[in-house]
């Protein structure tokens, strides 16, 4: 949903004063525990036989009216407390009106006081495709986080561009651009500081696509989809799935991933092939981890894309060395299933907000649905 009101302009004073006192990526103990359904113009209603809640007035962002944000992309969001109430703030690519996937994109900025009603910036789309970058065809999966040691927020994604398949490759890898306001971007020199094009013929470890960046006391840390295969080898999503690596980095260019899997694809059921998504949070003490999974590939374009997807979750007892992946998909209500394509997550009070791209068959298009987790239900 989109509002028209003041509140752009209130939210982007009070983060400024907020980013000045305390990280926003580690919430106090004593923020406030506010039921979402209270502050919101409909109610959660639980998803029987999980710890899911879904937002009765799904979807809350389908796009915008702009040519550019109709057909929407990936989105990422980020959570901030200010003064004890928790403002949201949403970062989206779209294409252009009329174009597939994979031509060019733009990005748009939003804020909500209640995480379903958006205001979107006057000065949208604050970055566009540039056709002699490494990132021409597309800026996606991007997330965001607050560095408080500069001051700043650093948004990591996946750009590429498709090249002519014949006298040039393309390039592919994982962009970083940085924001002091979250509306005026500037993207990494060094872009992509991790080179996928690069590493696919030499590493035994081929990227298949970046999932998520969290920031920590020791720098950053993240995961990465991954496969022992070529990607564009013949016999990319045939045998070997795309399994979760981390990887970490103390100067947000030089990265290192690990040397084998911290999150094991397990040969049958809905993540048997690997996953396409994923976010992680931190509650008390444990780490989240709600991912995309998928079962099967299929040709797009001449590309493999996943398949049959749903929405999981793991948690980590060991700071993210290994996983523990619940047995059974999270549902996300009456969707078309077998359909979703990202997850956000955030942490507010004693829940875990979730966005979840996914397909919205009476939209004919996709649209992000609004969610929260309880960690510690029944």
């Amino acid at each position: 949903m989109l509002r028209n009101s003041t509140l752009l302009t209130t939210v982007a004073g009070l983060l400024s004063l907020g980013a000045a006192c305390t990280p926003d990526y580690n919430l106090s103990d004593g923020a406030p525990d506010v039921d979402p359904g209270l502050i919101t113009e409909c109610d959660f209603t639980p998803i029987q036989g999980t710890k899911l809640s879904e937002y009765d007035c799904n979807p809350v962002f389908s796009g915008t009216e702009e040519s550019w944000g109709n057909e929407i992309q990936s989105v990422g969001f980020h959570v901030t407390e200010v003064l004890g109430h928790p403002f949201y703030q949403m970062w989206y690519t779209g294409v252009p009106t009329g174009t597939d996937t994979f031509g060019g994109y733009a990005l748009g900025y939003g804020v909500s006081a209640n995480g379903t009603d958006w205001e979107l910036h006057d000065s949208n789309p604050l970055l566009t495709a540039d056709p002699n970058a490494w990132d021409a065809d597309s800026m996606a999966g991007q997330v965001v986080v607050y560095d408080d040691d500069f001051g700043e927020y650093l948004m990591a994604y996946q750009g590429f561009t498709l090249g002519d398949g014949v006298t040039d490759a393309g390039t592919w890898g994982l962009g970083i651009a940085t924001s002091q306001d979250g509306v005026a971007w500037t993207k990494n020199a060094a872009n992509p500081v991790i080179n996928f094009s690069d590493m696919q013929f030499s590493s035994e470890i081929v990227p298949c696509w970046p999932l998520t960046i969290n920031k920590t006391e020791l720098g950053y840390v993240g995961w990465i989809a991954a496969t022992i295969n070529d990607p564009f080898g013949g016999l990319f999503g045939q045998e070997y799935p795309c399994e979760i690596y981390s990887m970490s980095s103390v100067d947000r260019v030089n990265w290192a991933m690990s040397s084998s899997p911290v999150l094991a694809a397990p040969g049958s059921g809905p993540d048997q092939m690997g996953v396409t998504s994923a976010s992680v949070v931190e509650f008390e003490g444990q780490l989240h981890m709600f991912f995309v999974g998928f079962t099967d590939w299929v040709q797009y374009d001449g590309y493999q894309s996943a398949n049959n997807t749903s929405l999981m979750h793991a948690v980590s007892l060991d700071n993210g060395a290994s996983w523990i992946r619940d047995p059974q998909p999270l549902t996300t209500g009456n969707n078309a299933p077998g359909q979703v394509s990202s997850v956000a997550a955030q942490v507010v009070g004693s829940r875990v907000m979730l966005w979840v791209t996914d397909a919205y068959p009476d939209l004919n298009k996709t649209a992000v649905g609004y969610y929260y987790y309880e960690p510690n239900a029944e």
